[in-house]
């Protein structure tokens, strides 16, 4: 298992200047000694999420997470952080599902007051590989690199939780 992290490259294509925003976005690298199947199993499949979703010292029970995995299919879930109970809601719709290779949903942080957050879009691109699966993240563009750095130590807390639940589950 290997894992590369970076912000989007400070050029693209051939030599070109970025786009506007590409440093605001997060793109994580990870490969996983599992077939894709399983992999895309643990990423869509309610039942296995709470195994794995969210950064250490936070859960996400089964009862929060609502989601109609289809193109315009809502979502929501709740982060439960284990030391307080405080949660933390978020929500979007998925907007791009390609059984096992291909899952883009927006996200955005559900407010106590009934707002929104910044809302980002994130992209799992699944590929397979010599005894495994490369997983490519990536979500943005966010509104500050802070919120960018912030989000990137939350998923690779998260992806480090996903390799462990992967090894223990056939």
């Amino acid at each position: 298992m290997s894992e590369h992290v970076t912000a989007v490259p400070a050029t693209s294509g051939q030599g070109e200047a970025p786009a506007a925003g590409e440093d605001l976005v997060l793109v994580i690298t990870r490969e996983f000694p599992a077939p894709i199947a399983r992999v895309w199993a643990a990423l869509t499949d309610a039942e296995q999420a709470p195994e794995w979703w969210g950064p250490r010292g936070f859960h996400t029970p089964r009862e929060s997470i609502d989601a109609d995995l289809e193109i315009g299919g809502l979502y929501r879930a709740c982060m439960v952080r284990d030391s307080t109970g405080e949660e933390h809601w978020w929500s979007g719709v998925h907007t791009d599902v390609e059984p096992p290779n291909l899952l883009v949903f927006t996200h955005a942080w559900d407010k106590p007051d009934g707002t929104r957050g910044f809302e980002t879009e994130v992209t799992f691109q699944l590929e397979e590989i010599d005894g495994g699966t490369r997983m490519t993240f990536f979500q943005g563009p966010f509104d500050t690199i802070d919120n960018r750095d912030g989000h990137g130590v939350g998923w690779r807390e998260s992806f480090d939780r996903l390799a462990e639940h992967l090894r223990r589950t056939p």
